[in-house]
């Protein structure tokens, strides 16, 4: 059984008073009896001095005769023993029984008296059964007088007293045990309340203090402070890492890296927004084996070499059609992964290469054509009509290339942020028709008609005016480049709620935008054309750059297959959306949007929040 503090202090002290009271009593019982034979051998000594000279006063007498005068004398057993050490007289026995006595030549204060000297022996009488205090001296003629003192009376004095003192020390103890108790419980009252507030602290409760329950100015007192103290810095320390936790979690969490923690088993101990987001985790993904985190075989072997024990370098996986750079570093029971998702850089890699093989074949074309009729017309006797000819050619590829590279630098400026957009109130009809008559000879030798109709609310946009004249310009020519002889282009514009409308295409068709600005009113225009329109498989590419439906018929006729994508960024640097919609044989659809105008417009912060970049200027 388990004892309090305050049960043993109070058996301690039981024990500690029992112990004195039981040494007490036997301490003063053996003094008591000490001291008590002592006394009684002195009286033994006198009485005897006292029958030795009666000894020799009276030779006359018979020895058992003598032996009980000095009896009634000395109120003692006195005994007369021969040289031979055989009893001649004994005040406590006659006749028979003296006679039967047993020789006491062995005993030894009777060899110590017939040697002359005085003699004491303390044993139990084997005649009486009883423990006495003998004492013999040399008397007349030879004998030995001995006298004789029962210790019985010794005995019981020292009962009595030893009684006595054990009664008092019962009662003292009763006592004292009542007082211990009390004092017991008042010494241990302060050790409870530590005890209380340091395992409400233990529990987690580092706002309890002992300084306001343990009050002495002792080493309880001490303690209590000490305690206080130590639960004051531990609270410190906890919040101190309490915050660097909170910060270490949320840089964590807000890191672009995907992280995850594993056990020894693999297991997901932790995981960031970005490592659930990479690899589709549950809000709650601990717990979750290798296997259920991705059953790709590069993911299984880079979590093997992670619980491998050594640190695992920057390595590329690919999961889930994702390209992943993976490190690794072991822990104790684990390990933790970071995965970087280089997907976007990887297609940008691609687009760079596409871009450059692209750019490069758009400029090697007429460049090569410019060189060799150049080299041509370095002939002197090249006939003039064909000179004249020849010249026209590498003109037209000159404004071709002049043409691609204005384009290129366009898209730079637009991608880099280097443009941005200046909105004003324009009208959209105004601006189609402006656009328009850039083509209207074109059109008119080809045949084919020409509309623009838009609802009075959606008449005017809230746009930049050389931007939308070169929306309208390149998605006209590109109607007009597809168009056949006698087929119809038109232009219209409605008001919808949202960039993203329920009536252009999806992203899957090439739509794009930033969503922002979504419960604002938009403008919604649609350029329609008969032309031989596009296959469903190319719809989703169309706004790339150098993307070509028809390589070979755009080069001949003259595009250069940045157009659309100029388009695409400025419409989007408006805040707005594109997209297409096509049927073989019956024509495209390209669909925009962009902010309708309101009475604050004459600086709307919401466009110039959504412009990228700084700098100004026209694309």
């Amino acid at each position: 059984m388990r004892l309090r503090v305050d049960q043993k202090l109070f058996l301690s002290y039981l024990a500690v008073i029992a112990a004195v009271v039981a040494a007490l009593t036997l301490g003063v019982g053996s003094m008591l009896r000490t001291r008590l034979t002592e006394n009684a051998a002195a009286d033994l000594r006198r009485e005897l001095a006292l029958a030795r000279a009666l000894s020799d006063r009276y030779p006359e007498l018979p020895p058992d005769s003598l032996a009980d005068l000095l009896a009634r004398l000395s109120d003692r057993r006195v005994t007369l023993v021969g040289r031979d050490g055989r009893v001649l007289g004994d005040s406590e026995r006659d006749g028979a029984g003296l006679r039967a006595m047993e020789n006491h030549l062995a005993r030894p204060e009777v060899r110590d008296a017939l040697e002359g000297r005085w003699g004491q022996a303390v044993r139990r009488s084997t005649s009486v059964g009883a423990a006495h205090l003998y004492m013999t001296a040399p008397g007349a003629n030879g004998t030995v007088i001995r006298l004789s003192f029962p210790l019985q009376e010794v005995h019981r004095a020292v009962g009595r007293v030893q009684r006595g003192i054990f009664g008092v020390g019962a009662l003292a103890l009763v006592l004292t045990s009542l007082l211990s108790f009390g004092f017991s419980l008042a010494v241990t009252h302060p050790l409870r309340q530590l005890a209380e507030v340091a395992r409400a602290m233990a529990a987690g409760d580092l706002g309890r203090r002992a300084g306001g329950r343990v009050r002495h100015r002792d080493e309880v007192g001490e303690l209590s402070e000490a305690l206080d103290a130590l639960a004051g810095e531990l609270q410190r320390r906890l919040g101190q890492l309490e915050g660097e936790r909170a910060e270490m979690q949320a840089l964590i969490d807000a890191m672009a890296e995907g992280v995850i923690a594993v056990d020894a088993s693999g297991r997901v101990k932790r995981a960031n927004p970005a490592a659930r987001r990479i690899f589709s985790l549950a809000r709650d993904p601990r717990g979750l084996s290798p296997q259920e985190v991705a059953r790709r075989q590069a993911y299984l072997d880079f979590v093997r070499r992670a619980l491998a024990g050594e640190p695992v370098p920057p390595t590329e996986l690919r999961v889930d059609g994702q390209h992943l750079l993976g490190t690794a570093q072991p822990l104790a029971a684990g390990a933790v992964m970071v995965f970087l998702d280089v997907s976007a850089l990887r297609r940008l890699e691609d687009v760079r290469r596409d871009f450059v093989a692209n750019a490069s074949h758009e400029l090697k074309t007429p460049l090569t054509a410019i060189r060799g009729f150049s080299e041509t017309l370095l002939d002197p006797d090249l006939p003039a009509p064909l000179r004249r000819q020849f010249a026209e050619t590498v003109k037209q590829n000159a404004d071709r290339l002049q043409r691609i590279v204005d384009d290129l630098l366009d898209l730079s400026r637009l991608e880099s942020g280097g443009w941005r957009v200046q909105p004003e109130i324009v009208s959209v009809c105004d601006m189609a028709r402006e656009a328009w008559a850039v083509f209207a000879d074109a059109a008119a030798r080809k045949g084919v008609r020409y509309g623009v109709e838009a609802a009075p609310e959606a008449e005017y946009v809230w746009a930049d005016p050389s931007a939308l004249r070169q929306v309208f310009t390149n998605l006209l020519g590109n109607a007009l480049r597809y168009t056949p002889p006698e087929g119809t282009i038109e232009v219209g514009a409605r008001v919808v709620l949202s960039p993203l409308s329920s009536s252009s295409s999806s992203p899957s068709t090439g739509g794009a935008g930033t969503g922002e600005g979504e419960g604002r009113p938009w403008v919604e225009v649609a350029v329609r054309d008969t032309g031989s329109g596009i296959p469903s498989a190319h719809l989703p590419r169309i706004f790339e750059r150098f993307y070509r439906v028809d390589a070979a018929r755009s080069r001949e006729e003259g595009g250069t297959g940045l157009g659309l994508a100029i388009v695409k960024h400025l419409v989007e640097g408006h805040g707005g959306s594109i997209g297409a919609e096509s049927q073989l044989g019956r024509g495209t659809t390209v669909r925009f949007t962009l902010p309708l105008p309101d009475v604050h417009d004459e600086g709307d912060p919401y466009l110039d929040a959504s412009a990228a970049g700084e700098g100004e200027g026209e694309p």
